[in-house]
């Protein structure tokens, strides 16, 4: 076993040892180098020194201190904290196989002994790691934190690993105390689910496993919520949900950013199901206007990724994630195409988010993505949509006044430049004109895209 610090942290490992610390890296770092994974996380805690001693070694190296009775001091991406007795109680003195029971899983109770060079498993977590499983350490003390069931599931989905059945149960008996997890916490833990998950259809099952879906009851409701059988073969909108969120960790690109956005538009992108799935007269069920109904979606989003970006990049992909399908059924030309590039700010992004939808259903290669593609590709609309040639002044100088109906002409004028790939402001104008007397705008009619789409 070979652990490799990043170069800026190995400085601070000598200050600390030239002070007489013992130097222990912990939970997930001696995990992922046993299993031959490259190391998010640098964790140390530190055996020997007190507080005050501690802060003077690392406030050469700009390290902030985070928390508040349990110091956690932050620098260069690693966490460094003092070992802590039961009730949390600091305890620079605490040998380290009484701080391994107040672990959460004996897979994250491994420690690395830096000067020694050697690992220390007091609580069999290398059989754990042999045998893919996640146990309690210590039942006494798991409840310390009532996060640690949705961690189960995130590791489950991040590791592979199956959750043994005692510590399963353990965690359904904790899970209604995850309301008392401030959402930050929980945010937290969707990204690292989310942007590491690698066997994201185990840690969405897990959620269930656990009890932490009780504390998401906008994704509960998806639970046997029914579906087309010949449009989903692969049944209800959970077991769907859980294999398109496994087909976008395919797509996921390693940029943090634009990865969170696909996941949770994979995530979310059917929660309208739970609440508008009816039997047609035919006795099929339907799940017609899905994507409109937003607002579980919404309500989702409030808590746990609020911000103005993400909902402004998230929700018009869960409105428009079935439309590439329906415009390839319906033989849709370039205008439909067109409006479709601008009702979403990333079109590369919806089209990942549909296609993990197809896969998710068992379609691995659907035609209507590389139509769409193609489409905005040749329109050159695929990586952005040009500036409206028109603005406000130029339509309120033709008569508009300020208001909806200006707003609607606008946006009308930006849909022609971009659909019939006007270049100049002139023939933009004649052309404008010419619509606004075909469509009687100023008698208040809206314009918007087909509403019909596939009711799955």
């Amino acid at each position: 076993m070979l652990l490799t610090p990043p170069a800026a942290l190995t400085p601070i490992l000598t200050a600390l040892q030239r002070a007489g610390a013992r130097v222990l890296v912990v939970g997930g770092t001696p995990r992922d180098a046993l299993l031959g994974v490259v190391a998010h996380d640098w964790d140390l805690e530190i055996h020997g020194l007190g507080e005050a001693r501690l802060a003077e070694c690392l406030e050469p190296f700009g390290a902030h201190r985070v928390g508040g009775r349990c110091a956690v001091w932050v620098v260069t991406g690693a966490e460094i904290s003092l070992p802590q007795a039961r009730g949390g109680q600091i305890n620079p003195h605490l040998p380290w196989a009484i701080a391994a029971q107040r672990r959460d899983f004996s897979v994250n109770a491994l420690a690395w002994d830096w000067q020694a060079q050697r690992l220390l498993d007091h609580v069999g977590g290398v059989a754990d790691i042999h045998a893919r499983r996640l146990r309690v350490v210590a039942t006494d003390t798991f409840g310390e934190d009532p996060l640690r069931v949705f961690r189960a599931a995130r590791l489950a989905g991040q590791l592979g690993f199956s959750i043994e059945a005692r510590s399963a149960t353990l965690c359904r008996q904790l899970a209604p105390r995850l309301q008392e997890i401030p959402q930050e916490r929980i945010r937290k833990e969707w990204e690292a689910l989310l942007l590491r998950g690698q066997y994201l259809v185990r840690a969405w099952d897990s959620l269930v496993l656990t009890g932490a879906i009780t504390r998401f009851p906008e994704l509960r409701a998806l639970q046997a919520v029914p579906q087309r059988p010949d449009a989903h073969p692969e049944g209800d909108a959970w077991i769907h949900t859980g294999r398109v969120l496994a087909a976008a960790g395919q797509l996921r690109c390693g940029d943090k950013k634009r990865d969170i956005i696909l996941m949770l538009g994979a995530l979310l992108h059917d929660l309208g199901k739970a609440s508008t799935t009816r039997r047609d007269p035919q006795g099929c069920w339907r799940a017609c206007g899905h994507e409109q109904a937003r607002v579980a979606a919404e309500t989702f989003l409030s808590y746990y990724f609020p911000g103005k970006h993400l909902s402004h990049q998230v929700l018009p992909i869960l409105r428009w994630h079935a439309a590439p399908y329906a415009l390839h059924r319906d033989d849709a030309g370039r205008a439909a195409y067109a409006r479709l590039a601008l009702q979403v700010p990333d079109r590369p992004l919806l089209l990942d988010v549909a296609l993990a939808d197809a896969r998710g259903a068992g379609t691995e290669y659907p035609p209507a993505i590389d139509a769409t593609r193609k489409i905005w590709q040749e329109m050159n609309l695929w990586s952005g949509l040009p500036d409206p040639l028109l603005n406000g002044s130029d339509l309120m100088a033709q008569g508009f006044t300020p208001g909806p109906q200006l707003g609607k002409a606008l946006a009308l004028a930006h849909e022609l430049q971009v659909s019939g790939g006007y270049h100049d402001r002139e023939s933009l104008t004649v052309a404008l004109h010419r619509r606004l007397s075909e469509l009687s705008l100023r008698d208040d009619r809206v314009y918007s895209l087909p509403s019909r789409f596939p009711t799955d």
